[in-house]
C-alpha cells in the first residue's frame, strides 16, 4: 500500500490556516497557468502505457498460428462470462479455437484472463475506442482478435493523428463500420513524434 508523506504544520498552521492557503495556492497556479488542449480527436491520440487494459488481443506465433491452446480457463474464470471458448484440433494435431468470442459490452477489462492464460496468448492491449452504436457490434471474434494492436511500446505519448470518417457507402450496404480504428496515428509509433503532455502542465 502507498503511503502519502505530508507536511504536519502544528498548532500554529492550524491558527493561520497554512494549509488552506497552501491548497489555494496551489489552486491559483493551475488557474494562471497555460492551458494545454489535447486535439483529440481530429489531430492528436494519446497512446496509453504498457500496463493499460484496453481492447483484448490474441498473440500468434513465427508460423502464423494462434498461441491459444483452446484451454477455456479464461472463459471459466471470466467474472462477467462474457467470454465463449469452443476447440477443435487442427491439421497438426495442436489443440486450437475454433470459436472465440468476447462480448466487450459486458467485459470489465479486470484482466483475470490474461493471469489465467498458461500459453500467454490473451492479452488487453492499448486500444480505447471500442464505443458502438449496437451491441452486437461490441460482440467480437477470434479474427478480430488477432488483428487487434498489441500493447504500446512508447506509451504515455501525445502523437500526431488523423479522425477517420466511416465509409457511409459500405455502412448503408453492411450495417457495419469497416474502419479498424476511428483515429489513426499517423507514421510509427516513435517516442521522439510525440510528447508527453503531463510534462507541459505547470506544477
Amino acid at each position: 500500500m502507498a503511503r502519502t508523506m505530508t507536511n504536519k504544520s502544528g498548532w500554529i498552521g492550524k491558527v493561520f490556516f497554512l494549509d488552506l492557503l497552501h491548497g489555494l495556492s496551489l489552486t491559483l497556479r493551475y488557474m494562471f497557468a497555460r492551458t494545454v488542449t489535447h486535439m483529440y480527436p481530429d489531430h492528436e491520440k494519446w497512446i496509453p502505457y504498457s500496463r493499460h487494459r484496453g481492447h483484448h488481443f490474441i498473440k500468434t506465433n513465427d508460423e502464423g498460428d494462434v498461441n491459444c491452446v483452446a484451454c477455456e480457463l479464461c472463459s471459466k474464470i471470466c467474472p462477467c462470462d462474457c467470454i465463449i471458448v469452443i476447440p477443435f484440433e487442427d491439421a497438426k494435431g495442436n489443440r486450437r479455437p475454433q470459436v472465440f468470442d468476447i462480448d466487450l459490452a459486458r467485459c470489465l477489462y479486470c484482466g483475470l484472463c490474461e493471469d489465467a492464460c498458461p500459453a500467454d496468448a490473451i492479452k488487453l492491449g492499448q486500444e480505447y475506442e471500442i464505443s458502438a452504436t449496437t451491441t452486437e457490434a461490441l460482440v467480437v471474434h477470434l479474427e478480430d482478435l488477432i488483428a487487434a494492436p498489441g500493447k504500446a511500446e512508447n506509451g504515455g505519448q501525445v502523437m500526431p493523428a488523423k479522425l477517420i470518417t466511416p465509409d457511409k457507402t459500405a455502412l448503408k450496404k453492411t450495417g457495419k463500420d469497416t474502419r479498424t480504428h476511428s483515429v489513426t496515428v499517423e507514421g510509427t509509433l516513435k517516442a521522439a513524434e510525440g510528447y508527453d503532455w503531463w510534462q507541459r502542465i505547470r506544477k
